[in-house]
């Protein structure tokens, strides 16, 4: 085979590969111009749901954070009942945990409601479950599992999950501490 034929099959690689990830990154382009604003509208509508399930109110009102802690994504005032945080818990064992807590007027918790997380299927994913969330309503001050001196029972073979929860619980008393 003489270097003219491989000059010319190397080219016609080439430009083979290029015309097939234009069209690649063309269809790309368009999925995502496609689905865009259906998941903007899925992921408002989970968040607006789980304001409900962590506390319950007729209103909620987006208050601006100004603190230091860069897990904080939202601060939500629910009229006189108390505020909403929602915090993305870097440590969970398969990556970040975007998550909601309900802190009333007297600093309980009201409720938890997980929005968002990449945890084991069976295992961390039991993140998500409302009687292991449960355990974490009326707990005040601090939260951590029993394996660290705490009371949340941290769910079986998903401790870090478990704790990233309860890092997450923390975080929101600390912010509704900060807002006074």
């Amino acid at each position: 085979m003489s270097a003219e034929k491989k000059t010319e099959s190397l080219a016609s690689l080439v430009i083979v590969l290029a015309v097939i990830c234009l069209v690649m990154a063309t269809l790309l382009g368009l999925v995502n111009s496609i689905t865009e604003e259906p998941i903007k509208a899925n992921t408002e509508k989970t968040v607006q749901d789980s304001l409900k399930v962590v506390m319950p109110a007729d209103s909620y009102e987006e208050v601006p954070y100004d603190g230091s802690d860069a897990t904080v994504k939202a601060v939500y005032k629910a009229g006189d009942a108390g505020y909403v945080v929602e915090v993305l818990s870097p440590n969970g064992f398969g990556g970040a945990i975007d998550m909601m807590t309900g802190v009333d007027a007297e600093g309980n918790v009201t409720g938890i409601a997980v929005i968002s997380h990449a945890e084991t299927s069976g295992l961390g994913s039991k993140a998500t479950d409302p009687e292991w969330q449960a355990q974490f309503v009326g707990a005040n001050g601090s939260v951590s599992v029993e394996k660290d001196g705490g009371t949340i029972v941290a769910i079986t073979g998903s401790t870090i999950t478990s704790r990233a929860v309860c890092d997450g619980v923390n975080t929101a008393f600390s912010v509704v501490e900060s807002l006074g």
